[in-house]
């Protein structure tokens, strides 16, 4: 039987616009940047809950993820 692989992500929480955002990136030891930072806070303005992340990693690669609110 194959085992499937787990593919690396990085997670993390900021304190955003009052919120505790939870964020996910599908690659390993990435933080999020200011300008990641920025776009949800823009999106928690106009009053989304969670979204996409498309960053540029440091070497350069493209990388997606996500971010919600945090609900306890």
């Amino acid at each position: 039987m194959k085992r499937k692989r787990s593919k690396a992500i990085s997670k993390g929480t900021e304190r955003i616009c009052s919120h505790n955002i939870e964020w996910t990136l599908y690659s390993n030891g990435l933080q999020l940047w200011d300008m990641d930072i920025e776009h949800i806070q823009n999106c928690l303005i106009e009053s989304y809950v969670q979204g996409e992340l498309c960053i540029i990693s440091p070497n350069g690669n493209k990388v997606s993820g996500w971010w919600n609110i945090q609900y306890q």
